[in-house]
């Protein structure tokens, strides 16, 4: 639910529990420890297209209101004493806002794509790790008077959707400004806590944990031995579990070989409304019809450049998140697919992607990866990034979608016109990331230039692709030109 007035502390009073407790799940830990690999950074960035630049001194107080209500973006990361434990929030004694809100201007008129340019240089540069890892610039300069808001943070804070339920409270549905807002009092933060105290608070809480863990693991097998069928249900989760963690994606394709550390983005956008009809037609989710969308993309650009392949080892990630978790933080699993771009009838591999998913999550181990994450938190940070890196860079492709914010938002007064995510490069070749954005599909495209050798090729097959599952010619619209030879 999103109120009329902007960044409103009072607004935001729900999120005070945003991003979860001190204690990172072992999840996120892994993802803040394998910075350590630059090839392995977490980096998730939004853009926002807005129709004129905001007042800064507006925008910087609606920043001030959102750290004070939002204690997570006023916390940075410590990790216990030899990486021994799991990394912790705490409030950062040397926060400035000044430092994580920047102002940039490009020379005028600048395009979409020297836009698309200064974003993934923002993207690629590395977070300081004694500071809360989140930065926003806005950008301004742009042509027409337009402006853009870069917001950076690291996938450690929160996943995709966590990211949208912070959004949805700290945009306006008004350009006007609200009322004016009380900030709520913050105590002074405490001097930071030394890697040794941060082991030994963990230690003690777990020691003091154990004998009600006992007790209740007691009472769980008690139960499960007196339950009918809980042998068969053991069985059962075991046998999930082997197919889960001993799947093998295809192949890797040979035209997406490269890897390096540039990052190139790319946009698209089409009506959401027409997407929705399309995939109504063809019986299948929006999901379904988006994936094959990338699916047909990729086949194009494979058989342009003469290297047709079968299947294309991709991820994408199903959300395991309840009503019952705690707003933000990262809840989801990867589901390894293997598009077939054999396939040149969109409407099949719609239906291909569709039962993937149907059998996806009815496996009962669907969360076994999230219970062996304990265990793989604990390894030494280089085996963990040689294990990690393997695994991701046997995917070529990662794509996301997060439902956006569907109706007119405003920024300090500025309306946001188009909002476009791009997610970072976990040894893969590219990483698409949909979003809905007040009736357009938004999709973000980050590839890496190494894998990608021809992007504006590739962006021409998949603005072809989604032209054809929507049924209209010309109705997907490329944001930026192309790129600099």
């Amino acid at each position: 639910m999103t109120d009329t007035r902007p960044f409103s502390a009072a607004d935001l009073h729900p999120l005070d529990g945003w991003g979860g407790g001190p204690a990172m799940s072992h999840f996120e830990g892994v993802m803040w420890r394998l910075d350590a690999n630059p090839r392995m950074r977490s980096t998730m960035t939004a853009v926002e297209i807005l129709d004129h630049a905001p007042d800064w001194q507006r925008l910087r107080a609606a920043h001030e209101r959102l750290t004070a209500s939002v204690p997570r973006f006023r916390q940075r990361v410590v990790e216990p004493l030899l990486g021994l434990g799991t990394p912790h929030w705490v409030d950062d004694p040397d926060f400035s806002l000044d430092y994580h809100l920047r102002r940039l201007r490009v020379p005028e008129p600048a395009t979409p794509r020297q836009l698309l340019e200064q974003a993934q240089w923002i993207a690629m540069t590395p977070f300081d790790r004694a500071r809360p890892p989140w930065e926003v610039t806005l950008i301004e300069g742009l042509a027409d008077g337009r402006a853009a808001y870069v917001l950076k943070m690291h996938h450690a804070l929160s996943d995709g959707h966590g990211m949208m339920q912070l959004l949805s409270q700290a945009h306006s549905r008004s350009p006007e400004p609200g009322p004016p807002v009380k900030l709520r009092l913050r105590k002074p933060a405490a001097p930071l806590p030394s890697t040794a105290t941060v082991l030994g608070q963990q230690l003690r809480a777990g020691l003091s944990r154990l004998p009600q863990q006992a007790r209740t693991l007691a009472a769980d097998v008690a139960q499960g031995l007196q339950r009918p069928g809980a042998a068969q249900e053991a069985l059962r989760y075991a046998q999930s579990a082997a197919r889960m963690l001993g799947r093998k994606p295809a192949p890797k394709s040979p035209l997406l070989a490269g890897r390096s550390l540039d990052w190139h983005f790319d946009a698209l956008d089409f009506p959401l409304d027409a997407f929705k009809a399309a995939s109504k037609r063809s019986g299948a989710s929006l999901n379904d019809a988006y994936i094959a969308g990338i699916a047909g993309g990729f086949r194009r650009y494979h058989e342009q450049l003469g290297q047709p392949i079968d299947k294309l080892p991709m991820v994408f990630p199903v959300s395991v998140r309840t009503a019952a978790d705690g707003l933000g933080g990262n809840h989801f699993v990867g589901g390894q697919f293997d598009a077939p771009l054999d396939e040149p009838d969109p409407v099949a591999c719609m239906k291909q992607v569709g039962a993937f998913v149907e059998h996806l999550r009815e496996e009962p181990a669907l969360d076994v990866l999230l219970r062996v994450m304990p265990v793989v938190g604990r390894l030494p940070t280089p085996l963990l990034g040689k294990m990690m890196s393997g695994v991701t860079a046997a995917q070529d492709v990662q794509a996301t979608n997060v439902p956006g914010l569907r109706h007119p938002v405003y920024i300090a007064g500025a309306r946001v016109t188009h909002f476009f995510g791009f997610g970072p490069l976990p040894g893969c070749a590219a990483m698409f990331a949909m979003l809905s954005h007040d009736q357009r599909c938004c999709i973000g495209i980050n590839t890496d230039a190494a894998a990608v050798r021809e992007p504006d090729r590739l962006v021409e097959c998949m603005r072809l692709s989604f032209d054809e599952i929507i049924g209209t010619p010309g109705i997907t619209q490329v944001f930026a030109g192309p790129a600099k030879p």
